[in-house]
């Protein structure tokens, strides 16, 4: 694996102060949208061949999965395993500005309001459809973690 060495934030671009991030730093944490000033859950390393995206927190041991590459299926955090990668491939390049299952390209990350999970598979492109922007941790405002210690 070959994670970035600067982390980054995936911030929601309809409303740039919220990212996706943990519940929790453990196995099975799902992933929601919180602002991510303070917030060391919402960093993560992204390896860009692999397609993957690590925890920064975890040393890259936890990476944003779907429990299954169906419609609706919740985004959380999974141990990093080989044998389960198609569930934990995403594709950042085919569709820009959306995180798309290498598994299968009609699906991708997905924000809905007042639904639970809030944060899971949806149709690519289906209204209404987020788009994320990565933010280096570099470009942020100095001190932006500073009150989380």
């Amino acid at each position: 694996m070959s994670f970035s060495s600067v982390p980054f934030f995936i911030t929601f671009a309809e409303n740039p102060e919220l990212a996706i991030c943990a519940e929790d730093s453990i196995k099975g944490a799902r992933l929601v949208l919180k602002p991510f000033k303070n917030n060391l859950l919402a960093l993560f390393n992204v390896d860009f061949v692999q397609g993957l995206f690590g925890l920064a927190t975890s040393g890259n041991q936890l990476v944003i999965g779907a429990e299954d590459i169906t419609l609706g299926a919740p985004l959380a955090l999974q141990l990093l395993q080989p044998e389960s990668g198609k569930l934990q491939r995403w594709d950042i390049f085919s569709a820009p500005g959306n995180i798309v299952s290498a598994a299968d390209s009609c699906l991708a990350f997905g924000y809905r309001l007042r639904t639970e999970p809030p944060l899971q598979l949806t149709e690519l492109n289906a209204p209404p459809f987020p788009q994320w922007i990565f933010l280096p941790f570099t470009t942020t405002q100095r001190g932006i973690l500073e009150s989380a210690v």
